[in-house]
């Protein structure tokens, strides 16, 4: 039966083929397909006529079905609840998939708040996830079982096994095993065609490409988002923001970077000021020794402790033929790569053989270029602020300050993750409106200074043809979440009584030390002064008698 089903499948796959084969002929052989029209940021563009519109969108719902019926071919590809997904674990080392051959199109979301939050995880640490799953459910009840939200945890479908590839280990299997058990028993693993222990420091890179592509498969929400499995997110209050934001939102703790095109696969200049890296990109980095005269850029890059981008701009990267390229690509260089143990290291290897290890760099690269090929507009960064929404490491006296916190970052083992989850007074506020809400202005307002970029507006691929300058103002608006105007104070109050007490912890320390040192030296001296003794018994412990010091002249 299910041979018959496929064939059938399999039949109306080739029909919807034909349909598509036949409507691109009618589009290349439509009068007045085009028409052109001036764009500020790229030159001259060729704008659709009516007709050509019309069967554009015809090839978009026949690309829908077919994308459709492959998905219910292809077993395990993406699908939440596919226990079997990992079989390919099994290969030795993965094959580099092709690149994805869709133009790139603007495309509609869903206009909510529905979110698709997924947790970029190591297949390890399933006590971790089983503690963020747990917390989740418990503290954001009401998002979770109304549908608002979704919660995944991303895992890659195969395991990179060295050049020349190795026997998987037996642990390592062992581990793909317990996740098989948990992915039937919890049903939110989301299994992706990215590959497990890179020979690299961008241990993520393939997993978390391969979550943009495959993000809107899995469902219409208005807004998808990635973190880290050491990170715990306030879901009530990222949703809040996000509705307030509007649908087209690139969110997180955002600044700027430049990136080397040509397949380098080298991020270029960091800095919160875009600025800073316009100097770099004129060949003055102020931050370390590297050119990046070659580079494009600035452009806005979310940390990958979070990062939500709205429907639009989700569908926009997912469909990007360039960007399937860029991870084709990166897959390659993976394969045949030099191991690689250190960020320096890494981006000291040659650029023929440079493997792509900044993972939120690359991510943000591709949706800038992404954002400027399709044309989109008033597209808002949205920025939020250090401390006040986002934690960068375990504080624990933060846990229960009414400060909005966000996201908590950097929770390194299970102990920590357990001190937060106990911990975190995810209870306090929301407050009034204006002390939360999402303020925009152009990006070249003296709050932000994003006056300048530069892009590649000729291309083949990541291969840079012809590059050119454009205004961000065109394409962007930059925003930043505010906070109430006392929490700041609070803060301040905090870290004053914290430096306080760590300097009076440090003077006691001190203190101990040297009384400590002195005691050892008293010991020393009273032993030499003992040994010394006409008494013979080398010590005065051993002699029973007291020392004492002779008279002095006179005394």
């Amino acid at each position: 039966v299910a041979a018959t089903m496929a064939g059938r499948v399999e039949m109306i796959a080739a029909f919807l083929g034909l349909a598509v084969l036949l409507s691109i002929i009618r589009l290349m052989f439509s009068s007045s397909r085009v028409s052109t029209v001036a764009s500020p940021t790229l030159g001259m563009l060729a704008e659709p006529s009516a007709d050509a519109r019309a069967l554009i969108e015809e090839l978009r719902l026949l690309r829908s079905d077919i994308s459709a019926l492959q998905t219910s071919l292809r077993p395990g590809s993406g699908s939440i609840a596919g226990a079997d997904a990992p079989a390919q674990l099994q290969v030795p080392l993965a094959t580099t998939p092709e690149p994805q051959q869709v133009a790139p199109m603007i495309v509609e979301g869903k206009h909510d708040g529905s979110l698709l939050l997924a947790v970029i995880t190591n297949p390890a640490h399933i006590a971790e996830r089983a503690l963020v799953r747990q917390f989740y459910k418990d503290t954001f009840a009401d998002d979770i079982s109304s549908g608002r939200v979704r919660v995944v945890f991303v895992v890659g479908r195969n395991y990179y096994l060295g050049n020349p590839p190795k026997p998987m280990p037996q642990t390592v299997k062992e581990v793909i095993q317990k996740v098989m058990v948990e992915a039937k028993q919890e049903g939110d693993i989301v299994w992706v065609d990215g590959r497990e222990n890179l020979p690299h420091v961008g241990k993520a890179t393939e997993k978390s490409a391969a979550w943009w592509q495959t993000a809107p498969s899995l469902g219409n929400y208005g807004y998808y988002c990635k973190s880290d499995d050491d990170s715990l997110i306030h879901i009530s209050r990222l949703r809040r923001d996000l509705e307030a934001a509007g649908e087209s939102v690139l969110y997180g703790y955002v600044a700027f970077r430049g990136w080397k095109p040509n397949y380098k696969f080298q991020a270029c200049g960091i800095d919160a000021r875009p600025s800073a890296v316009e100097q770099a990109l004129h060949g003055v980095d102020m931050h370390r020794d590297e050119n990046c005269s070659d580079s494009v850029g600035p452009f806005p890059y979310a940390g990958g402790n979070l990062v939500c981008m709205g429907s639009n701009l989700s569908r926009q990267l997912a469909a990007d033929p360039h960007f399937a390229g860029f991870v084709a690509k990166a897959h390659t260089r993976n394969d045949n790569g030099i191991k690689c143990h250190s960020p320096l290291e890494c981006a000291r290897q040659p650029f023929n053989v440079h493997m792509w290890h900044h993972e939120d760099a690359g991510i943000s690269y591709n949706l800038f270029r992404s954002i400027l090929r399709g044309g989109l507009r008033n597209v808002k960064v949205v920025k939020i602020q250090s401390w006040v929404h986002i934690q960068h490491w375990l504080r624990g006296d933060n846990l229960t300050l009414p400060i909005p916190l966000v996201v908590i970052h950097n929770l390194k083992g299970l102990k920590q993750l357990q001190n937060v989850t106990a911990d975190w007074r995810t209870d306090l506020g929301p407050w009034e409106y204006e002390d939360e809400k999402i303020v925009c202005s152009r990006c070249d307002d003296k709050g932000w200074g994003w006056k300048w970029s530069r892009t590649c507006c000729e291309s083949d691929g990541d291969t840079c043809v012809r590059a050119c300058d454009v205004d961000p103002n065109d394409t962007y608006m930059c925003c930043t979440k505010q906070f109430p105007s006392w929490v700041m104070d609070r803060l301040r109050q905090e870290e004053a009584a914290r430096t306080i007490a760590d300097k009076a912890a440090r003077a006691a320390k001190e203190k101990a030390k040297k009384a400590a040192k002195e005691a050892a030296a008293a010991k020393v001296a009273a032993a030499k002064v003992a040994a010394a003794s006409p008494t013979g018994s080398g010590t005065a412990a051993n002699s029973g008698a007291t020392l004492a010091l002779p008279p002095s002249a006179g005394g």
